[in-house]
């Protein structure tokens, strides 16, 4: 909720590169919601990356990241209107989110509170959606973080698992930082 918030607010304060795609960021309002440390979040838990259950519970809140984005954006939309390309991509984007909330009802965590909760969001960012059309056209990301996620102190930068003990990341000014990661004792 804060952070859809926050980026939908950044739109018209920001910089662009070029007048396109300013222009494009203000008619269709795309936010970059994504991950970071969700390798880390796998490996401290003892889930195998590629497992079952790890798909599941990064399915579950991969649709609650989504969803509630989603439902922010229909909630602001009916304060502030929606972006200026929706309604010629009213239909065809209520069939996406349609697709979307179908999908997060079909997922199945032991978690059960996850499961509710994705559920959730879809349905109220579908009926919001329905009324009062979405104020961004894009929500999520799922790309590394880069350099944020070593600002934060991640271990991993996005949805991927780590690629070594053991980095070094290149600085711009010239030199490497070395980043150990912490979270190995621990899932240890």
């Amino acid at each position: 909720r804060l952070l859809t918030t926050a980026q939908e607010i950044i739109i018209d304060y920001a910089s662009y590169p070029t007048e396109l795609i300013a222009q494009n960021s203000h008619d269709y309002r795309p936010l970059g919601l994504g991950y970071a440390n969700l390798g880390t979040l796998l490996m401290v838990n003892g889930m195998p990356y590629d497992s079952k259950e790890a798909n599941d519970l990064a399915g579950s809140l991969t649709a609650i990241l989504t969803g509630h984005g989603y439902r922010v954006s229909a909630e602001i939309a009916a304060e502030k209107g929606s972006f200026p390309g929706y309604l010629k991509n009213q239909e065809a984007m209520l069939e996406v989110i349609r697709m979307h909330r179908d999908a997060a009802h079909k997922v199945e965590t032991p978690i059960k509170e996850l499961n509710k909760a994705a559920r959730e969001d879809w349905d109220m960012a579908l009926s919001l959606g329905e009324k009062y059309g979405y104020r961004n056209a894009q929500l999520t990301v799922l790309a590394p973080t880069g350099t944020i996620g070593f600002l934060m102190d991640c271990d991993t930068t996005g949805i991927e698992p780590d690629f070594a003990l053991v980095k070094f990341k290149k600085l711009a000014g010239g030199g490497y930082l070395e980043i150990i990661n912490q979270s190995v004792p621990y899932a240890l």
